[in-house]
């Protein structure tokens, strides 16, 4: 009776796992998902959360506008630019409202929905990246020092929150 019920239990403990891991996953994507869309938001005292676009923006805003042009060809251009469509997004969404309604509710179905927004947000990110270094990398001396300026100036002014832009 003993070997029986510890036979049962060896083979239920990869799929126990499997399913822990998943509902781990869901959580961890929809916090990271609740971040990013909230990136702009304000946290406890009136401080600046920062997001993942906080990172990215300075780096674009402080780019000369050939190089930002350049930079938006490469990502609307390749491969990962379909990641970059309202059409793939909103496909992705989609399944993981299938996954969310369906009964019973299938962890692995929803972390594979996570894992595809992942692969597509890390693709862009590379193509954004290499893009980036691209243009900085065609900069002479003058110009990387300006563009250098550009950026200090940009990190010094700080996010710019959407309250600001309504009081003016």
């Amino acid at each position: 009776m003993q070997e029986q019920h510890t036979t049962r239990t060896r083979r239920a403990l990869p799929y126990v796992l499997g399913v822990s891991l998943a509902v781990n996953l869901l959580v961890a994507g929809l916090f990271a998902g609740a971040a990013y869309r909230h990136a702009d938001m304000m946290g406890p005292g009136g401080r600046h959360v920062p997001g993942v676009r906080d990172y990215a923006t300075p780096y674009v805003q402080s780019m000369p506008e050939d190089g930002r042009r350049a930079i938006g060809k490469a990502l609307r251009s390749g491969p990962q630019s379909k990641a970059l469509s309202r059409e793939a997004r909103r496909a992705l969404y989609t399944e993981m409202l299938v996954a969310l309604r369906s009964e019973p509710f299938d962890p692995a179905r929803a972390g594979q929905v996570l894992a595809a927004q992942k692969t597509a947000v890390e693709a862009v990110q590379e193509t954004a990246q290499a893009a980036w270094l691209a243009e900085v990398t065609r900069m002479d001396s003058t110009a990387r020092r300006a563009y250098a300026d550009a950026l200090e100036q940009e990190l010094q002014r700080g996010p710019k929150h959407r309250d600001d832009k309504r009081k003016n």
